[in-house]
């Protein structure tokens, strides 16, 4: 049966997608990349970004181009320590490869670590990280409170290169400071990476000043499931209606073996907000006008 979901589904993007292996092959994935891949070339898809918490997945992308037709597969760095951190080299490198989006720090970040987020899941499979606490997670502010250089300097390369920037697992506060650091700049592709989890712990308060600088914000499918449930349809739906479809994009965040595969997150992503009343003009602009200027296809 061919629903209005898959008809949304067809040409969709999904700009966060978690592949395998992730930190360790004992952290289980429900598909591997190449499974993936063809699923959702099956579904008619456009393409997805390829992000790992750990590595710049410009390699992984480059051999899987070459193994399925029909769907286009972007590459990512995030910038935790074990890739550069905020390293210009590393993102330039990275950029020269093709990656098309850049992460802020996620279980990296000091706030991540400070609030128990991903950082919490990364020690559970890497015992040598037990001593890893806030002090040494990376922050985008100085000692006196100023945006790094080095992170100006990144958001100057994602200028440069035309390419998307999401916030990762950076404190409301930091957000803000790297939302008008990008104004004072003139980039405008940044994005409010899933400001409804526990890792980032943010405010309403927050999505509205993102949205009013006129930068995107991430809604992801991961949060409204089981294991977490952190945040309802009708709330999702809720900001979606407040901030706007055009400020907005739909995302998987697919991880854990728990979850379908990321195509099927996506097609029940879209089910849902349709259900809850968003329209299918606006889920088209969520999921595929946003994401393709994001990408710069």
């Amino acid at each position: 049966m061919i629903t209005q979901a898959d008809q949304l589904l067809e040409g969709a993007i999904d700009l966060h997608c978690h592949g395998y292996p992730e930190i360790s092959f004992d952290c289980k994935m429900r598909v591997e990349d190449l499974e993936a891949a063809q699923l959702a070339a099956q579904a008619k898809m456009k393409g997805f970004v390829l992000k790992s918490h750990m590595w710049p997945t410009v390699g992984r992308v480059y051999q899987l181009r070459n193994q399925v037709q029909g769907i286009e597969i972007w590459s990512s760095i995030t910038l935790n320590e074990i890739a550069g951190g905020f390293s210009p080299w590393a993102t330039e490198s990275a950029l020269k490869q093709g990656a098309k989006v850049i992460w802020m720090p996620t279980w990296g970040a000091r706030n991540d670590l400070q609030r128990g987020g991903a950082s919490n899941i990364i020690k559970k499979y890497l015992p040598t990280l037990k001593g890893f606490e806030p002090a040494h997670g990376l922050t985008i502010f100085t000692d006196s409170g100023e945006v790094d250089g080095r992170v100006k300097e990144i958001l100057a390369l994602a200028k440069d290169y035309d390419v998307a920037v999401f916030t990762g697992h950076q404190s409301p506060e930091e957000v803000i400071a790297l939302g008008r650091a990008a104004n004072g700049m003139g980039f405008k592709k940044l994005v409010f990476g899933h400001p409804d989890s526990k890792t980032v712990g943010a405010q309403m308060e927050h999505i509205r000043e993102m949205a009013a600088m006129n930068f995107f914000i991430e809604f992801t499918f991961l949060g409204m499931l089981p294991p977490f449930q952190r945040i309802t349809p009708k709330e999702i739906c809720q900001r979606i209606k407040e901030v706007g479809a055009n400020r907005s994009i739909l995302t998987t965040d697919t991880f854990f073996e728990w979850t379908p595969p990321p195509s099927e997150m996506m097609r029940m992503f879209i089910a849902t907000v349709l259900e809850q009343g968003i329209t299918r003009d606006e889920i088209e602009i969520m999921v595929k006008k946003n994401p393709s200027e994001l990408l710069n296809i």
